[in-house]
């Protein structure tokens, strides 16, 4: 079942993340992931309960466990690319710690962490497109988003 979440409904002053993981307790590395976020600065406000997904894009082989988190950030103050770009050096710098590789696009990991939206921000580069483009077609972040918003 899919379910359709108009854009225009995204509330403009939330940042909130999508989390996968398909390799290893996924409970635990999503606690751990939050310690992490919180050494930093970050402040989760509310999260999903964490699901189970088959796995998407054909490449990844386990089924993933996914949820959505809003975040507040310390100081932050406004939504600039450059803020998004440190806030996505910061979630793969946890993707990292958390024995992220990136050898194959969609293959399974330990951790992923998607920035779907970064307040009132919308940007479109190589490296960050935000909110996040595939939204829509992913029931994995379209379920845990409904829970939480």
């Amino acid at each position: 079942m899919s379910y359709i979440f108009p854009q225009h409904l995204f509330p403009s002053e939330k940042v909130l993340i999508a989390l996968g993981s398909s390799i290893g307790d996924a409970e635990a590395i999503f606690e751990s992931a939050e310690k992490f976020l919180d050494e930093n600065g970050l402040e989760i406000i509310k999260k999903s309960k964490n699901h189970k997904f088959p796995p998407y894009g054909g490449v990844a082989k386990n089924e993933f466990t996914n949820a959505v988190w809003e975040i507040e950030i310390q100081g932050l103050k406004e939504f600039s690319y450059d803020k998004a770009r440190k806030f996505l050096n910061l979630l793969q710098k946890c993707e990292d710690h958390h024995g992220r590789t990136r050898e194959k696009q969609w293959g399974d990991r330990t951790l992923d962490i998607d920035i779907l939206t970064f307040g009132n921000l919308e940007c479109n580069t190589t490296q960050l497109t935000i909110p996040h483009a595939e939204i829509q077609k992913r029931d994995f972040v379209l379920i845990p988003l409904r829970e939480i918003l």
